[in-house]
């Protein structure tokens, strides 16, 4: 399902939960052999047997969470409670330590029942539903051979609750983050968390990828691009370091605006549907489309959506590929000072994935565009979606940029951007989004505007990476 458009359909919903499903199938199976144990097996030989079959049992629970977190489905119902007990037995028989084999011909040598269920809190602390596509399985190799560095404590006096959580034996749901006062009365079914060593082998990591390590030599587990290793790392400091909560309320709101997703889509869009042509801001070069990051296909069959194209006048031996751009109505479900909760009951004509540059315009302002970013998805059982959206800029104007020397060596056509306003209150000057790919730091770029004379703008600070778009300040060099 990787790389599966976002609302699903109906099919793949039914393929995705059908997926989860096995794993589920396999925990039971190995539930049903702890239940038999005591008629099968005597002595030493039923103690290792329990053993194992408990490691097994945790370790499919785990998958059926990974599972879910990989299309952003809710956990199945009573699955972290049933994580929770397995370990609980096995720390009052004083099994949790007990090295057993990992099985499937792995060859890394032994595990046990609290290293599994380390790895399994500390996915489940991840953020799922705020990762990428692909992510939540990146982080769960990760763990495989990194979550020993994590502790379960049951002394809960904890000064500094900066890297520690609070664990619920008996509730059916992942950690929480510590109290601040870090005042909890004793339970005996509550464990805390300790994950600050784990933090610091991140930071460490981190340090190695700047002094020119590659990820390959650190052994991370898993497979991903040089450039993208930081920013993994990177996510997974702050899912399990300082806990941000959320500054403002939220209020709920019913009603609806349309959305559309992507750079050149939000540029489209926001430039009255115009057909993208650096002429058409003022420069004679030959227009070029941005290419979007690789993704779902963002076309989809609901032909209830609104549609456009760019550029318009595209013949079939041009090289450039005319674009269809969609409009979608969407629901609110609540708004506050920085973001909204959006929801889509049904089928979508637009795609969404989290990292998405998103455009959205209110019933109540036509032709008004603002700017947002998709900051998490939640598939829903029974079908549609919902989106945790981050408020970038109330306005965006449709731009043009092109990279000036000494990148000038490639293809410098002008391409879509986005300049979104200052905003006052965050102290955060103008900035330019464009298409991952093409912001490089101290590069300069020429910058078109529809009615005003070219400049030439230098990159600066970079401001927000996502495998869809960059978001950078820049300072003005000269008029051009």
């Amino acid at each position: 399902m990787i790389g599966a458009a976002f609302p699903l359909t109906p099919d793949k919903l039914r393929l995705a939960e059908f997926v989860r499903q096995l794993p589920m199938e396999m925990a039971h199976g190995y539930k049903c052999c702890l239940q038999d144990l005591p008629r099968v097996l005597l002595g030493r030989g039923r103690r290792r047997v329990r053993l194992e079959s408990m490691e097994r049992t945790l370790r499919y629970l785990g998958e059926a969470l990974l599972r879910s977190y990989q299309v952003y489905l809710p956990a199945p119902a009573g699955v972290w409670k049933e994580i929770h007990a397995l370990y609980h037995h096995a720390e009052r028989g004083s099994g949790h330590l007990v090295s057993v084999g990992r099985g499937d011909g792995d060859a890394r040598g032994g595990t046990t029942i609290q290293e599994r269920y380390l790895q399994i809190l500390l996915l489940g602390l991840s953020n799922p539903y705020q990762l990428p596509q692909g992510e939540a399985a990146q982080i769960s190799r990760f763990l495989e051979h990194r979550a020993a560095g994590a502790r379960l404590l049951q002394d809960l006096k904890i000064s500094n609750p900066v890297g520690y959580f609070l664990v619920n034996l008996a509730a059916d749901s992942p950690p929480v983050p510590f109290p601040r006062d870090g005042r909890i009365q004793p339970q005996p079914h509550l464990r805390a968390l300790n994950v600050v060593e784990l933090l610091q082998v991140l930071h460490s990591l981190i340090h190695r990828l700047q002094q020119g390590e590659s990820a390959r030599a650190l052994d991370l587990g898993f497979e991903c691009l040089e450039s993208a290793a930081p920013d993994l790392l990177r996510r997974m400091i702050r899912s399990w370091g300082v806990t941000v909560r959320r500054a403002h309320t939220r209020l709920k709101r019913s009603g609806y605006l349309m959305l559309c997703a992507g750079v050149n889509a939000v540029h489209f869009f926001s430039g009255a549907q115009k057909p993208f042509s650096a002429a058409g801001h003022g420069d004679p070069d030959r227009p070029v489309a941005a290419p979007e990051m690789p993704g779902p296909d963002r076309h989809g069959d609901d032909g209830g959506a609104m549609t456009g194209s760019s550029p318009a006048s595209v013949t079939d031996d041009d090289p450039l590929r005319q674009e269809l751009y969609r409009i979608d109505r969407w629901q609110v479900r609540d708004v506050g000072p920085s973001g909204m909760l959006l929801a889509q009951s049904g089928e979508s004509g637009t795609h969404v994935r989290v990292g998405d540059l998103l455009g959205f315009q209110r019933m109540t302002e036509p032709g008004r565009w603002s700017a947002g970013v998709a900051r998490w998805l939640k598939s829903h059982t029974g079908g549609g979606l919902e989106m945790g959206v981050e408020l970038l800029a109330s306005s965006v104007r449709p731009v043009a940029v092109k990279p000036l020397a000494p990148r000038a060596a490639g293809d410098t056509r002008f391409v879509q951007a986005l300049l979104l306003p200052a905003v006052e209150a965050a102290q955060r000057p103008p900035t330019l989004v464009v298409t991952r790919g093409l912001y490089q730091p101290g590069t300069d770029y020429q910058l078109l505007e529809d009615g005003l004379p070219p400049r030439r703008v230098r990159a600066q600070r970079l401001l927000e990476r996502t495998h869809a778009f960059e978001q950078f300040v820049f300072a003005d060099i000269e008029k051009t």
